[in-house]
């Protein structure tokens, strides 16, 4: 019996079995935010959620990378044999170093996203295709930087997950000097926005702003009420499909049951 057959506890079993068998496979995690864990030979090279950023909303909304020759790039990648990257850097967009980053970041974020998230249901799909993707990581490598984080957010504000709920407002108290990244910060937070929210309007990692918020609370220059009971905001931040350009993923109900699939499990966040 392979180390998938058998039911594992929790999602990061899960990931850890499929790496051992070395499955290409796409783990659909049900919940809010919920989204798509894609895997090859075992090892994560995305992960598609509503719940953070991706590597393409990212580079579009911060303005390093213009709507149109994104969506040219993305639509000429795979002709020749060129991939995305090597699109970009022959248009002169990005460096090869420079994608790595960003895809590594949103994957990243999109593994923290996920762990912000309810208890919810999985299922182990076949392989599909990510949104963006560069580097692969094997799924203890995320699990541990995904805790790192959690801890980290814990110990500067309190509940990561409350935090993911709540809406910010700037605080009505004098200017200090600030850097650029929480100035623009100060400006997204009008009291309706959430810390999601705020990264998918400026183009930065979900994690990223929660940490300069803590910073900001301590300055005493942002407030917030407490959160509402229920579902953070997961709306979608990026424009509809354009041609050769996937979107990211939407929250989608789990699969029904298929002959030969195995029952969905209870899964723990990544």
């Amino acid at each position: 019996m392979k180390a998938a057959d058998a039911a594992p506890r929790n999602l990061p079993a899960l990931l850890a079995a499929l790496h051992e068998d070395e499955r290409d496979a796409a783990v659909i995690v049900g919940g809010t935010p919920g989204g798509t864990i894609h895997l090859r030979q075992g090892r994560i090279v995305g992960v598609d959620t509503p719940g953070a950023p991706s590597a393409e909303s990212t580079l579009l909304k911060s303005g390093r990378v213009e709507d149109s020759a994104w969506a040219m790039a993305c639509a000429a990648s795979g002709s020749g044999g060129n991939t995305l990257r090597d699109e970009l850097r022959r248009r002169d967009l990005l460096t090869p170093e420079e994608f790595e980053i960003v895809c590594t970041a949103a994957l990243f974020d999109g593994a923290f996203a996920l762990a912000l998230g309810s208890a919810a249901e999985w299922e182990v799909r076949g392989p599909s295709r990510p949104v963006v993707t560069a580097r692969a990581f094997a799924p203890h490598l995320v699990t541990a930087e995904t805790t790192r984080r959690l801890a980290t957010i814990t110990e500067l504000w309190g509940s990561a997950t409350e935090l993911a709920r709540t809406r910010i407002r700037t605080a009505n108290t004098s200017p200090v000097r600030l850097l650029p990244r929480h100035t623009d910060i100060l400006e997204a937070a009008n009291g309706r926005r959430t810390p999601r929210d705020i990264a998918f309007v400026l183009g930065r990692g979900t994690y990223a702003v929660m940490l300069d918020l803590s910073h900001l609370r301590a300055l005493g220059l942002i407030e917030h009420d407490t959160p509402p009971l229920g579902r953070p905001s997961t709306a979608p931040r990026m424009p509809g499909p354009r041609t050769g350009t996937p979107s990211p993923a939407a929250p989608a109900p789990l699969p029904k049951r298929s002959p030969g699939a195995r029952h969905p499990h209870r899964s723990d966040a990544v």
